[in-house]
């Protein structure tokens, strides 16, 4: 795993915590305050930077931010652990599938490889807004369409 620039924690890290905190407690019908999301957010960003300049393969990367995300909404929103845990799964896998499809797309339209993105941090940039893009639209459509997978909300 290559390291990033602290910018782009800003840019892609806190950003995409967010997207993953509200796909996933939004199919779940629980409602997470936006303050107390960005604290989440900002939190395990800057957790990410730091853990991308250790050498911990990226597979124990992922993880480690999981579980501590899934701490962190849990100590911050006063959510049971399991309910935090399973919403936190949810919404990282469905932006990981986006993330994925919309990474591929992209290195292939612009003949770039992933060499390139770790030498150019702001390509990265670049790649990661078509993804928000799409996880905000999903983000919005669940929240319009008051989709909810299985309702842990149990205030």
């Amino acid at each position: 795993m290559f390291a990033i620039p602290w910018y782009a924690v800003i840019f892609i890290s806190i950003p995409e915590t967010l997207s993953i905190i509200g796909i996933g407690f939004a199919l779940f019908n629980i409602n997470i305050a936006l303050g107390r999301s960005i604290g989440a957010g900002i939190s395990v960003g800057v957790v990410s930077y730091f853990l991308r300049l250790m050498l911990i393969p990226p597979g124990i990367h992922i993880i480690i931010l999981t579980l501590l995300l899934t701490v962190a909404i849990s100590c911050f929103c006063q959510i049971k652990l399991c309910s935090s845990f399973v919403a936190v799964l949810l919404g990282a896998m469905i932006l990981g599938v986006i993330e994925n499809v919309i990474t591929s797309l992209a290195l292939n339209l612009t003949a770039k490889t992933v060499n390139d993105l770790a030498a150019n941090p702001w390509l990265n940039i670049e790649v990661f807004l078509p993804t928000l893009l799409l996880a905000s639209l999903l983000y919005l459509l669940i929240r319009r369409l008051s989709f909810v997978l299985y309702n842990l909300n149990m205030r």
